[in-house]
């Protein structure tokens, strides 16, 4: 089979068929109900059927998706994409800048040092494995999220996670429609910065502070979208060091006292009220502004 130019779509059924592609002759796909391994210039790799097969990918930048069975996909040396699919199935990105696509807890993902910045998007509650750096939660289902040793990438999805950091400098990711999230650092790694990252659209005087129990409650105001940093009050090893917006802003963790101690005598702006009133901008807004740099 030879698809010449074009999107093309080849249907493998037996161990004999011949796929022949030119490089830059569009997008291609397999459709294999058989194990198969990607031939040079075709890009993508679709297992088909309910037999438990495998699939393996080139030096493209390939998207192996597996089928109902448990499979091993196996990626190149491309920026690929591994989704296995509905069985318990395992991943191998191989070099690259892979992303994984979870969704069974018997699957298994497999990264080696140095191949890339990884990214698994898990449907289910997922502690990341070794070498794979950026963990997105899924769906809409309350799961949690952990990472590893390296400098992590977390992000949760629009129900309430929990977020736990390992002993790199770890990114959590926040912003409007991603509900309730408590985050838990306990890292006192000298030299490690742990950052909370919110998403365009969310000004400085935008986020609230507020001391409850042992945590502190950092919401987005007018929204119920609230990140608790648990235990933050018991040292300085549970702190994510620095906050930052979208627009360059930053406060560090030794300045969030002050932005509590300032919005302790005003309730926080209502449901809808995504901007701070006039008495609250005369107030608070010289804190926000000397704080945040």
């Amino acid at each position: 089979m030879v698809g010449g130019a074009g999107d093309d779509v080849y249907v493998r059924d037996n161990t004999s068929d011949v796929i022949t592609e030119t490089a830059g002759q569009g997008a291609d796909t397999v459709q294999s109900s058989l194990t198969y391994t990607l031939v040079s210039n075709v890009e993508n790799l679709a297992l088909t059927g309910t037999t438990a097969i495998n699939g393996t990918g080139n030096t493209l930048n390939n998207v192996l998706t597996g089928n109902s069975a448990a499979n091993t996909l196996t990626g190149g040396d491309g920026n690929d994409t591994l989704n296995g699919g509905a069985g318990a199935d395992t991943m191998a990105g191989g070099a690259g800048d892979d992303v994984y696509v979870r969704d069974n807890t018997g699957d298994v993902i497999t990264e080696t040092a140095g191949n890339g910045t990884d990214t698994v998007q898990s449907l289910l509650t997922y502690t990341l494995a070794s070498n794979v750096e950026n963990l997105t939660l899924t769906g809409t289902t309350a799961i949690n999220g952990t990472g590893n040793s390296l400098n992590n990438v977390l992000t949760g999805n629009s129900a309430a996670n929990t977020l736990t950091g390992g002993t790199g400098s770890d990114t959590y990711i926040f912003g409007r429609g991603y509900g309730v999230d408590t985050v838990v650092e306990n890292d006192a790694t000298v030299g490690n910065t742990d950052i909370a990252s919110f998403m365009s659209g969310i000004a400085a005087d935008q986020i609230w502070f507020q001391h409850v129990g042992n945590n502190l409650d950092v919401s987005i105001i007018g929204t119920p979208d609230h990140m608790v940093m648990q235990n933050w009050y018991l040292g300085s090893q549970y702190h994510i060091e620095q906050l930052k917006t979208a627009d360059g802003k930053t406060l560090l963790d030794s300045r969030v006292e002050n932005l509590v101690s300032a919005m302790a005598g005003f309730a926080p702006p209502g449901a809808g009220q995504t901007t701070l009133p006039p008495d609250y901008q005369s107030a608070l807004s010289s804190t926000i502004a000397a704080n945040w740099q």
